[in-house]
């Protein structure tokens, strides 16, 4: 078996990330300046017990949870490029709780259980691994959907609301969901 230079290794992985990096920004919306500054994420109470609540109580599908870091450049792509769009903050306001949260972070919330811990413990918890990681919880707390990676076009986020709405999260990946919502609005 031949053996493995770990240098050379290493430089062909930073060099395919590299290459992936700027494929994702390349091909992704530029950042719209002219665009309104719609707040999108709700203010957290840091009690998803609480956020759980309040969803059940105006009567939104549940929670979204945006877990970021402060230096991720795909987090804030997403922010600067989809989040601040005025029909996907209308879209997700009014069907979800969102929530951000800062998977580094010290700063202490209950869980869907009431359990008390850091936001950084809570990730870990639900191994969250990658930035921007979107998860979707019901009503009860339940995952209902987990989508890891930045997403560049507003159309496509709204679709990734629809898709979990829905239900459709039982039935197709959201790569099928997407591929015929996009046949769809061609024809």
């Amino acid at each position: 078996m031949p053996k493995i230079n770990l240098s050379i290794l290493g430089f062909i992985l930073a060099s395919l990330f590299s290459i992936y990096s700027y494929g994702a920004f390349a091909y992704s919306a530029s950042p719209n300046s002219k665009a309104q500054k719609y707040d999108f994420f709700h203010t957290f109470s840091n009690s998803l017990v609480t956020e759980l609540a309040i969803a059940k109580k105006e009567n939104k599908f549940g929670v979204l949870l945006f877990f970021s870091t402060s230096h991720c450049p795909f987090c804030l792509r997403m922010k600067s490029t989809v989040f601040n769009q005025k029909d996907v903050q209308t879209y997700f306001q009014s069907n979800f709780r969102l929530l951000e949260m800062n998977i580094e972070s010290p700063q202490l919330l209950f869980d869907e259980e009431g359990q008390q811990l850091r936001h950084i413990d809570y990730a870990k918890m639900h191994r969250i691994r990658l930035t921007p990681t979107i998860t979707f919880l019901d009503q009860n707390g339940a995952l209902v959907y987990r989508h890891v990676g930045m997403i560049v076009d507003p159309q496509e986020f709204i679709w990734l609301g629809e898709y979990v709405i829905t239900g459709q999260t039982r039935k197709q990946n959201f790569a099928t969901f997407k591929m015929n919502k996009r046949r769809s609005t061609t024809q």
